[in-house]
């Protein structure tokens, strides 16, 4: 069997707030919160992580998804998704290229892992954020 791959997404509006991932953009009616680790795989092999800041306010952020639940063998685990921040609000642009991450973490097929991330550091405003598991 191949890979597979299962992405969530969600809006960070507020510092050390963990913000479940749990909508699949224009998919979110068929995508269940928690993802569902696929029959046959037994490895979650890397994260793909992507965030874009909107800078409505000054400072520096970090960001990170927290993966856990019964589908991984060691839970929870902690993810770093970047870094974001500047000196004028509102006049802050960047491009902020995914980041993929290797990880090689033991899961169990037909249990879930729940998809959660939070900002850091200063609250910059509201910052789009995704997370894709690759599994193998």
């Amino acid at each position: 069997m191949g890979k597979q791959y299962r992405t969530r997404e969600t809006s960070i509006t507020a510092l050390d707030t963990r913000t479940a991932a749990t909508t699949l953009a224009s998919a979110t009616a068929e995508s269940p919160a928690n993802i569902p680790v696929p029959q046959g795989v037994s490895t979650l092999e890397r994260v793909i992580t992507a965030i874009g800041p909107d800078y409505a306010a000054t400072g520096s952020a970090a960001f990170f998804a927290r993966l856990e639940g019964d589908g991984l063998a060691e839970s929870p685990q902690y993810v770093p998704m970047g870094a974001a921040g500047g000196s004028v609000a509102t006049g802050g642009r960047s491009v902020n290229l995914a980041t993929i991450l290797p990880l090689g973490i033991g899961v169990t097929s037909g249990n879930t892992i729940a998809v959660s991330v939070e900002m850091v550091g200063a609250d910059i405003g509201t910052v789009a954020a995704g997370v894709t598991l690759c599994f193998a």
